[in-house]
């Protein structure tokens, strides 16, 4: 079942084409990873998803409904968003970051908490973290953060933005098994846009690869792997993988 659908969805920077003619399904349930190289439309597509951008031509469904514009903010609850950085309130402590969108929707607060808890074991951040402000945590505890503060409100779908392309690799890999893990537990749809693409395989159940807009193949990560669509897709595999 496709929880995200494309059809005939094309976006332009003036007279410059950042996607052209998407029409496709992100399955639920499914980690979906868009890979490809700087300026090949990955962050647009993810940007497009989340209503941050309104595309130039097409439809866009999430939800089996048209996206609605008017009810954005409403349907972004529904959507965890986490990107490179994090965009911690440096203000808030860990435990109100986390807690925020569960406080704007009045949410009860055992719920939240309960919730909080339970997230911060999956990414192995210690209840003493609560505490603490952003600037006190290293890169890796920040990014953990920014995952149980998307994950809050147990959206049915997750975007990730370059989200762990800052970390070193050992950080990295614990994040990765760490979603891999909240994957197991409370299946959802994923996406995650990232240039890296031993990343991709590491996390994908299919890959879409994007180059200038267009997308050259989508598929399941065995298909992708084992059966390039064009030669565009065989040297890019050729030349990233490690």
């Amino acid at each position: 079942m496709n929880i995200i659908k494309f059809e005939n969805v094309s976006h332009r920077y003036d007279a410059s084409a950042a996607l052209t003619e998407l029409s496709l399904g992100i399955e639920d349930k499914k980690i979906t990873v868009i890979v490809g190289r700087s300026g090949s439309g990955k962050s647009t597509l993810l940007q497009i998803i989340n209503g941050l951008i309104h595309p130039t031509e097409g439809t866009v469904e999430v939800f089996d409904a048209p996206l609605n514009y008017d009810a954005i903010n409403k349907i972004r609850l529904k959507i965890g968003y986490s990107v490179q950085g994090t965009g911690l309130f440096p203000h808030l402590s860990v435990y109100d970051n986390i807690a925020l969108l569960g406080n704007i929707t009045k949410q009860l607060k055992h719920v939240t908490e309960t919730r909080l808890d339970m997230l911060m074991s999956l990414v192995n951040l210690e209840p003493r973290f609560k505490t603490k402000f952003p600037y006190q945590l290293s890169g890796g505890e920040q990014q953990r953060v920014g995952i149980c503060r998307a994950m809050i409100l147990n959206p049915p779908i997750f975007l990730l933005d370059e989200a762990f392309g800052a970390l070193d690799n050992t950080t990295r890999n614990e994040i990765h098994a760490e979603l891999l893990n909240m994957q197991k537990i409370e299946p959802r749809a994923i996406v995650l846009v990232t240039h890296d693409l031993d990343e991709a395989i590491k996390l994908a159940d299919n890959i879409m690869i994007l180059e200038k807009g267009i997308v050259q193949q989508y598929g399941s990560k065995e298909d992708v792997l084992n059966n390039p669509s064009n030669e565009f897709v065989k040297n890019f595999l050729k030349q990233r993988i490690s």
